[in-house]
């Protein structure tokens, strides 16, 4: 990785490296690796390095949305940091610096990743009060760097026309599509505006040091979309007093722009992610993975059906 990094950024000496502790699950399989190195004047850099084509395009991913946030002035007055790009080769041919290996140097970030399942009270609060940061950045850059922009009536058309999508395919069953459709009639579900969004969080984006959370990174679905949709993960991650922790802390961020339905949104939008792990279930014949699922949109299981 020393080499790399000396390839990638021949001005600067590098002297050594160690391992790096914020690789997560989908890095690894997605044949990227990490490591921190220092140069001669005490300097530190995260490099990460891939030569599989998913690692590249998920590298390339991550370039462009760090290199887009620096146009976003919010980001420099907030309490963590994003991923700051010091130097990046793609790897597109031999001849490159860093031949077919894809090579992204960035601004060393303290701390490691914590998995979202294990965040403690503190942590989730630290977590909330980051993403009613994230939410109350102006939106204009994510245009000027071809990021999508949606409405809300534009967000309420999608997400019924997929129910209904999913109604005449028949994979899932009538009685979670028809729950679905009477919580997109909720009255007043819609009325929210829309804002900055990281895009989701999984487990690798955010980053804690002994100071508490230090960086937050995996911005490449950033967009202008329902606050809803990064809050879903405490749904499927956090028990209630940890879930209570985050909305706390974001309510006291957003103050009044906190909408009352935020939360069935954004419990309406984790079901909707799960549809493809559902159909998979249904599939394999998983019947565990499908009473779970079943029990997440409140309807009944095969056993309470046939009673």
């Amino acid at each position: 990785m020393a080499a790399l990094a000396s390839a990638a950024m021949p001005d600067v000496p590098v002297t050594g490296a160690r391992d790096c502790d914020q690789i997560s699950h989908r890095d690894r399989a997605e044949g990227i690796s990490c490591a921190v190195v220092q140069d001669s004047t005490g300097n530190t850099y995260d490099v990460w390095a891939t030569d599989q084509e998913a690692g590249k395009k998920r590298m390339a991913a991550r370039v462009k949305a760090a290199r887009a946030l620096e146009d976003a002035k919010e980001v420099a007055a907030m309490g963590f940091r994003v991923e700051r790009v010091l130097a990046y080769e793609p790897g597109l041919s031999e001849t490159s610096p860093t031949g077919k290996v894809s090579v992204t140097v960035l601004k060393h970030s303290p701390g490691r990743i914590r998995p979202l399942h294990l965040l403690t009270i503190n942590e989730c609060t630290a977590a909330g009060t980051a993403i009613g940061a994230i939410h109350r950045i102006r939106p204009e850059f994510l245009g000027e760097h071809g990021y999508p922009a949606f409405t809300t009536s534009q967000i309420s058309s999608q997400l019924k026309g997929w129910i209904t999508r999913l109604r005449k395919d028949g994979h899932v069953p009538e009685e979670i599509t028809n729950s679905w459709a009477s919580i997109a009639e909720t009255d007043g579900l819609w009325s929210f505006d829309t804002c900055t969004v990281h895009g989701g969080f999984t487990d690798g984006d955010l980053l804690y040091s002994n100071s508490g959370l230090s960086s937050i990174y995996g911005w490449q679905d950033m967009q202008v979309n329902d606050p809803a949709r990064d809050l879903a993960w405490i749904f499927s991650k956090l028990d209630g007093s940890r879930r209570n922790a985050v909305i706390a802390a974001y309510g006291r961020m957003v103050g009044s722009r906190l909408d009352d339905l935020i939360m069935l949104r954004a419990n309406l939008w984790l079901q909707m992610e799960q549809v493809g792990e559902f159909i998979t279930a249904l599939d394999r014949a998983d019947n565990e993975r499908i009473i779970q699922f079943k029990a997440q949109v409140g309807t009944p299981g095969p056993a309470a059906q046939r009673a």
